[in-house]
C-alpha cells in the first residue's frame, strides 16, 4: 500500500487528476454495494484530514453535494 501511495504522490497534479477520475467507477460501484460501511470507514479519516484544515466535515458534505449536481 505504501509503495502505491508513493506512486501517487510521485505524480504531478494533472496526473493525479487523471487517475482519480481512472477510479472514479471502482469507487462509485463499492459505495454503492455498500453505503453505510464506506462512510463508517472514511469519516473518521476524512475528519481527521480535515482537522488542520479551515474545512469542517459539514463544509466538505456540502461541496460534495455541489459537485454531484454537476453529473447529472
Amino acid at each position: 500500500m505504501e509503495e502505491l501511495k508513493g506512486s501517487f504522490e510521485a505524480l504531478s497534479d494533472d496526473e493525479k487528476m487523471e487517475f482519480i477520475k481512472a477510479i472514479m467507477p471502482s469507487l462509485l460501484e463499492m459505495f454503492m454495494k455498500n453505503p453505510q460501511a464506506i462512510m463508517q470507514e472514511m469519516m473518521p479519516a476524512c475528519s481527521g484530514m480535515l482537522g488542520d484544515s479551515d474545512v469542517d466535515m459539514s463544509q466538505m458534505m456540502g461541496m460534495m453535494g455541489m459537485m454531484s449536481m454537476f453529473d447529472k
